[in-house]
């Protein structure tokens, strides 16, 4: 597959993870674990596990993108990363770069809450009722955190692209395109 067609099949792949995950991790944070929802059992018609895996395998599918995304523009985001470290630009905040930090943070303090801690439920159930432990609570407050900001940031960096992602997942858009670029 030639790397313009996979670059646009990423970011649909990535597109449609990161609708998932987000809309997952806000079931999660609303429907259990604030207030008393930590007690509840299931939400919308399914299990607490049912969404806590649905969460976890999209982050999942969501993190490898964002990682094969990052390696695919290596060179832009490196530049990015040069010019706000050596300080030649003039904003000293830069969405994208923040967005991949809020993003790295989430998918770290998820995985660490998922994998590292005690307290979480296994992949097969069953799926633990009760209050986070002391120890758990501070990452999973700050994955909600990070990962709502993160989202914000895609939102932003998403919106700038979604002309051209639409434009490119027409049917023949690439050939169309990779046409007029040969020489006569």
């Amino acid at each position: 597959m030639p790397r313009r067609e996979f670059n646009l099949l990423l970011d649909w792949i990535l597109f449609v993870a990161a609708l998932m995950t987000f809309s997952t991790g806000l079931v999660l944070l609303l429907c259990f674990h604030m207030g008393h929802g930590a007690l509840t059992i299931s939400a919308l018609g399914q299990s607490k596990l049912f969404w806590f895996n649905l969460h976890r395998l999209s982050a999942a599918v969501m993190t490898t993108g964002a990682v094969t995304h990052v390696g695919l523009h290596w060179r832009a985001f490196r530049g990015t990363l040069t010019n706000v470290v050596t300080r030649r630009r003039r904003r000293p905040i830069n969405s994208e770069l923040t967005m991949y930090t809020a993003l790295f943070i989430a998918a770290l303090t998820g995985f660490v809450a998922w994998l590292v801690l005690e307290g979480s439920s296994p992949l097969f159930g069953p799926a633990f009722i009760g209050r986070a432990s002391s120890t758990r609570h501070p990452w999973i407050d700050t994955h909600h955190t990070a990962s709502l900001l993160s989202f914000l940031l895609i939102v932003h960096h998403v919106g700038h692209r979604w002309r051209f992602m639409v434009r490119r997942a027409r049917p023949g858009a690439v050939a169309r395109k990779d046409a007029k670029r040969e020489p006569k």
